[in-house]
């Protein structure tokens, strides 16, 4: 009898396993408090416009829940950076500069002489003795480049190539005024920067020197306004910097 009880129970709990597995949700890509966005983007090669694509979205909270979703996903068809060469890429960045305002994206005071180059510079501030040299430094942007035509000869007089140049020319205008703006000075049409060169170059800097006449600036607090003008394209710009003459602690 013993027997017999023993093997009911062994039965009995045989089938509630079974019945328990058969019911219990299998669940895949389990995670806690995640969520994966796995898309695959497939672009036809023989296709100009843009392809669609499948992503399955798994999103699983506290409950362990997986959820999966079809997303549809437009991309642009776009080149791929591997495909452009440094002239691709010198082309764009022109065409750009083209669209851009000729305008300064940096201008700082310098000591004089030390602009060795772009970028080469001793900064100083904005604070100068009497009768001393004042000099800015600029770097313009979206300035033009006219094309010259450069028709090479020999020792006789005759033609052997054309070459086309380049040429980038700008000038600017000082107006020095006192700081409550009576105009005090206007210095017009100095040659700021003048280029012909085999490029359209586009990093350039401008070093744009005020030397104090027989009578320098008293002691005191001025502003002065840089018009500096794209000969080449008609456009200008203007900068205002404070500047400070005091006597010199040196």
């Amino acid at each position: 009898m013993y027997y017999k009880i023993l093997t009911i129970w062994i039965v009995v709990i045989a089938l509630v396993a079974i019945i328990a597995g058969a019911i219990t949700p299998h669940v895949i890509g389990q995670q806690n408090q995640t969520s994966n966005l796995t898309a695959l983007l497939t672009q036809d090669p023989n296709n100009d416009t843009a392809s669609e694509a499948t992503a399955n979205m798994t999103v699983s909270n506290d409950t362990n829940d997986t959820i999966t979703n079809p997303v549809t996903t437009t991309v642009a068809n776009v080149d791929a950076p591997d495909n452009m060469t440094i002239e691709d890429a010198k082309d764009l960045y022109l065409s750009v500069w083209n669209q851009t305002e000729f305008n300064a994206t940096f201008s700082t005071f310098v000591e004089p002489f030390s602009a060795a180059g772009y970028g080469v510079y001793e900064e100083r501030n904005n604070i100068f003795a009497p009768g001393e040299t004042i000099v800015l430094y600029v770097e313009p942007v979206g300035f033009g480049h006219e094309q010259v035509i450069d028709e090479g000869g020999d020792s006789n007089g005759n033609n052997t190539n054309t070459t086309t140049l380049y040429l980038m020319n700008m000038t600017a205008d000082y107006e020095i005024a006192a700081a409550n703006g009576t105009e005090l000075q206007l210095i017009e049409d100095v040659q700021a920067g003048n280029i012909t060169s085999h490029r359209p170059n586009t990093e350039m800097f401008l070093t744009l020197t005020i030397t104090p006449d027989v009578q320098p600036l008293p002691i005191g607090s001025y502003v002065i306004t840089y018009s500096v003008n794209d000969e080449v394209s008609g456009e200008r710009f203007q900068l205002e910097k404070d500047i400070i003459i005091a006597e010199s602690e040196r």
